[in-house]
């Protein structure tokens, strides 16, 4: 059975490094749009983890309290073949934990994860603890709860290996255990990953997010070593998104089609996700910049007609710039 693929709205976006009055998490319209898009480049997954909101996220009452699109955003995941999964941390629940998890299956969310923290006090009572939780998540809402992270998912050592091996002995055989994939563009790094014979493990991959989207230099290919062949073994692969959509759909699309064996068709992937994101932008000027970006063509390629149509979109605009720099009138 070929794992689950999917995306994490799981950056931390502070209220201080708002754009456009927008922070935290995308925008309603711009996830629904993304949540429509994701299958067609071969995801089936969607977690929601905004860092910044977890807080929030934790009241049962402030998390519903506009909850209007969110009905519409599950109802749009599921016409899409997408799974719309909500991250919890229970540790900021206490007691509301259960009434968080029923108000979101009363809203249509297809399922939830829960980021247990904390490693403090003996390993073996805290492992039981969170199986205890987890259990009782799985007997009250049958098949909701898809997966659960330790606080020890990016360690190594004896010490990660032991955490996860005792929590896989608490779970139930549904949950998936989720383990980091790191920060390398270049392959998959799962570290010390142990091997369960009871259950799968998703890889929550932050490899894009930290791949120089912040400093307004976003990749632009998709990420090697995450093909099929390096995914076969693992029960989900879970591609953490940049919280610049705009400048990251063509990565997204690239990987996406990539990881479903299709690699020749990631250039078409990646310059129709731009090209419908943007609706308007000259489509031939969208191709040359992705492939000027990959090398593929110089920069001369992008004549000035070209360049015009591309600076007329923001983003398109930063990309163009950081490749050939600024128009002349502006130097």
């Amino acid at each position: 059975m070929a794992p689950s693929k999917g995306v994490i709205e799981g950056f931390d976006w502070p209220e201080q490094a708002a754009v456009d009055a927008a922070w935290g998490e995308f925008r309603p319209e711009d996830r629904m749009y993304l949540v429509a898009a994701l299958h067609t480049w071969g995801y089936d997954t969607y977690l929601y983890d905004p860092r910044a909101l977890r807080g929030r996220n934790a009241d049962p009452v402030a998390l519903m309290r506009e909850p209007a699109h969110w009905p519409d955003t599950f109802d749009v995941a599921r016409d899409h073949g997408v799974e719309f999964v909500w991250a919890l941390d229970p540790s900021a629940h206490s007691k509301g934990l259960m009434d968080g998890v029923e108000r979101l299956v009363d809203l249509g969310v297809a399922g939830v994860v829960l980021l247990f923290e904390g490693r403090g006090g003996d390993p073996e009572k805290r492992a039981r603890a969170h199986g205890h939780i987890a259990r009782n998540i799985e007997a009250r809402f049958p098949g909701v709860l898809k997966a659960c992270r330790t606080d020890s998912w990016r360690a190594s050592g004896e010490a990660a290996q032991r955490d996860f091996v005792l929590l896989d002995e608490e779970l139930p055989e549904s949950v998936a255990l989720v383990w980091s994939g790191g920060t390398d563009p270049d392959g998959l790094n799962t570290g010390e990953l142990p091997t369960l014979d009871r259950r799968g493990t998703w890889i929550w991959d932050e490899a894009l997010a930290n791949d120089g989207f912040e400093a307004g230099a976003p990749r632009l290919q998709p990420l090697s070593g995450r093909g099929v062949e390096e995914l076969k073994s693992h029960d989900g692969w879970l591609l953490e998104l940049p919280r610049t959509l705009d400048l990251a759909l063509p990565a997204v699309a690239g990987c996406g089609v990539t990881a479903n064996g299709d690699g020749d068709a990631s250039g078409e992937a990646m310059a129709r996700a731009w090209v419908r994101w943007f609706h308007d932008v000259d489509e031939d000027a969208v191709r040359t910049l992705l492939r000027v970006a990959s090398g593929a063509v110089g920069p001369e390629e992008l004549t000035e007609h070209r360049q015009v149509a591309l600076r007329a979109k923001p983003a398109l605009n930063s990309v163009l710039t950081q490749l050939v720099g600024r128009p002349p009138e502006l130097r």
